[in-house]
């Protein structure tokens, strides 16, 4: 680096290791049946309106929406949706679609679809499609000259009083109205004798829409073409009354200017900006509709007008210049949802061509990933067939209708190897994941992604009906359970408004999955990691009742024996989340707090020590790490009461020197960081002892 002489200031970045900042806690992902939505491609939602727009809000197929609601309701701020549909090639989800002819030809379909992906399902029979021409000016071929009329040989001089001064009246451009310009004896230096030149500087003085010039012994009049640019016309002049004096004579018609003619291959445009290479372009004459066809611009010269084509223009000498225009073809589509009407008008496309090779070619623009059609995925038919002038069309629905299909187990589990179902979400930051099935295959492949992916958490429900049904919820629970499970699960079912449902206050049963994972979302927020998503504050927002009211007893015998925690009805709380196990046996892992915590403190340190990689690998690094990475983030964790009770170093450890780290792993490249810490544990039963005692009172001699 090279000083400049006096003072110069250089930022570095120092010594400091970089702060471990908390990781994410409470991004839930729900593998779910919903109303549209591009199949296992997972979609970041904030809000359920957002849902709504993307994936279409409640329908009776599933419950998905439901489970969505419940958990915005419930303090959820972010969500990735995947939806779930069935894949049988027979049976399965297909989209409903369109054709759209050029002429009598399939030329373009649309299927349902959102930003470039198909969006099957039975909600695309409610599209409907509109084609009409693109309103586009027509452009005129160039006017190479402007139009002029040349009067009569004059005298040298002329005497403009003996003629009373007669005026000049000329219609320009096709006015309706005629220009008149008149004389005045200031005009001439001798009015008697009045020269050429001085006529012609009158006539200049008087009007700017007409030029005056002289040629040989007589006048010239030429548009200034001021006028037909304003009318977007061809300049044309006609004299409308004699004046012998000038040498003008009356005209029955005007007199145009000169145009480029339209070849074969060729012409000039007056305005060449309005094309583009490769439009497809109609060249019609105006005079004889049989003169009309469609060209491909290969060609355009800006600075001259002129723009060439393919193929060959037919009969392109019996074009009538002044009759005929050059329009591109292009058309809009308009997309309907519910009808045709105009409040059921969703999108509309204007501009759009079946050019591939332009910018406004219909599946580039209809497919873009990013500003694309929310509603249609658009195919070109016929790609290879240039000029295709796609047929208007009022609007229709789309006559081949979508469909469903119901879903396998298999459906939502997925395949690792292609992203699919619950494998959908391997590359998104997610803590919380629920599905909608509780079909046992469904529940222990959901409780196996998590274990494999080490930083999240399944949230289940027990089936519809269980609890209360003998040991049936008990039985379901058990089925899950083992040493160290990733996940936990809830019941009963709980009772919501159905916005969808029939009468006058229709009702839903629905797991509380959604709600119950809004929680997890809420206390979090207001509580920390730590605190167990249970208790009074753990309420359910949006919760009228639930399935089965459970005693204590019963609540007792479902949380110890099946792992399951109770939905419960507490006077003066409300609907609440009342106890907080996992599915684990073991008592290290048995609560849902200390499972969310030690998930939160292994993703945070995943992503807090990444500037560790490549760095020098000896006691300054080990230092760095323990001591100013790991050690403060487990401290701020400690004064916020995470870890049980205790002293820093009773609570928790962190080992990262030689006696993990020996020379044979340096060698290797290996660096081992140990962290060891002492969760907080909930308060789950509580014993209250209430006994009678011996009476104060003593007795005394006197």
């Amino acid at each position: 680096m090279t000083y400049n002489i006096g003072l110069n200031v250089v930022e570095v970045d120092g010594s400091a290791s970089p702060a471990i900042v908390g990781a994410a806690t409470s991004i839930g992902a729900f593998n779910i049946l919903t109303r549209r939505g591009v199949p296992n491609r997972p979609a970041r939602i904030t809000s359920f309106a957002q849902f709504v727009e993307q994936f279409g809000g409640y329908f009776s197929g599933g419950l998905g929406a439901y489970l969505v609601k419940g958990f915005f309701d419930n303090g959820g701020q972010t969500v990735y949706v995947n939806r779930v549909v069935a894949t049988d090639v027979t049976t399965g989800a297909s989209p409903a679609r369109i054709e759209l002819n050029d002429a009598a030809n399939p030329a373009l379909r649309l299927r349902g679809g959102f930003r470039g992906r198909e969006d099957p399902g039975t909600w695309g029979n409610d599209l409907f499609a509109r084609v009409t021409a693109s309103n586009v000016a027509a452009q005129r071929v160039r006017e190479t000259a402007a139009a002029n009329v040349a009067a009569t040989d004059i005298a040298n001089t002329v005497d403009m009083v003996a003629a009373n001064f007669p005026s000049l009246s000329v219609r320009v451009d096709g006015e309706t109205n005629p220009t008149v310009i008149t004389f005045q004896a200031s005009d001439f230096a001798t009015p008697t004798a009045a020269t050429r030149a001085e006529l012609r500087d009158a006539i200049n003085r008087r009007s700017t829409k007409v030029v005056a010039s002289i040629a040989g012994n007589h006048l010239v009049l030429t548009s200034s073409g001021e006028v037909a640019r304003l009318r977007r016309d061809w300049t044309s002049l006609q004299v409308t009354a004699a004046n012998a004096t000038l040498g003008f004579t009356n005209m029955a018609s005007p007199q145009r200017g000169t145009t480029a003619a339209i070849a074969a291959t060729t012409t000039s445009v007056a305005n060449p900006d309005a094309f583009q290479v490769g439009d497809a372009v109609r060249v019609a004459d105006a005079s004889d509709p049989a003169r009309n066809g469609v060209v491909k611009i290969v060609r355009i010269v800006p600075t001259t007008g002129e723009i060439e084509w393919t193929p060959q223009l037919a009969n392109a000498a019996n074009y009538d210049e002044f009759q005929s225009t050059l329009v591109p073809v292009q058309f809009d589509l308009t997309i309907g949802l519910g009808g045709g009407q105009p409040e059921n008008v969703v999108e509309t496309w204007t501009g759009l061509s079946l050019e591939p090779d332009l910018p406004n070619y219909a599946l580039r623009v209809l497919n873009d990933s990013l500003r694309g059609s929310r509603y249609v995925l658009a195919s070109d038919l016929t790609p290879a067939t240039p000029r295709r002038v796609l047929a208007t069309l009022a609007f229709t629905r789309f006559p081949t209708a979508g469909r469903d299909g119901e879903p396998t187990p298999q459906d939502f589990i997925g395949d690792p190897a292609t992203h699919t179902g619950f494998s959908a979400f391997d590359s998104y930051d997610v803590q919380l994941l629920a599905c909608e099935r509780t079909t046992p295959a469904v529940v222990t492949a959901a409780l196996t992604y998590c274990a494999n992916r080490g930083d999240c958490m399944f949230v289940g429900s027990v089936p519809e009906g269980f609890v209360g049904n003998g040991t049936a919820a008990v039985d379901y629970g058990k089925a899950f359970q083992g040493k160290k499970v990733y996940g936990a699960i809830y019941g009963p079912w709980i009772k919501i408004i159905d916005p969808i449902g029939s009468g006058a206050n229709p009702v839903k049963w629905v797991p509380p999955t959604g709600h119950v994972m809004g929680v997890y979302a809420r206390v979090e927020t207001t509580r920390g990691i730590w605190k167990a998503p249970a208790g009074d504050e753990a309420n359910l927002q949006g919760a009228l009742d639930v399935e089965y009211r459970l005693s204590d007893a019963e609540h007792t015998d479902l949380v110890k024996n099946g792992s399951i925690n109770g939905i419960r009805v507490v006077p003066g709380a409300g609907i609440v989340v009342d106890a907080s196990r996992t599915l684990s046996t073991d008592t290290r892992w048995l609560y849902v707090n200390v499972r969310l915590l030690f998930n939160f403190v292994k993703s945070s340190l995943k992503q807090g020590l990444r500037w560790v990689r490549q760095e020098p690998n000896k006691d300054t690094l080990w230092n760095a790490i323990k001591f100013t990475s790991v050690n403060p983030f487990l401290m701020g964790l400690w004064r916020q009461g995470a870890f049980g009770t205790g002293s820093p170093d009773q609570v928790f450890r962190v080992i990262v020197d030689a006696t993990n780290n020996p020379p044979d792993e340096v060698d290797k490249g290996n660096l081992k960081v140990e962290v060891y810490f002492y969760p907080s544990k909930p308060a789950e039963t509580i014993v209250i002892i209430v006994g009678q005692m011996p009476s104060g009172a003593t007795a005394a001699e006197g």
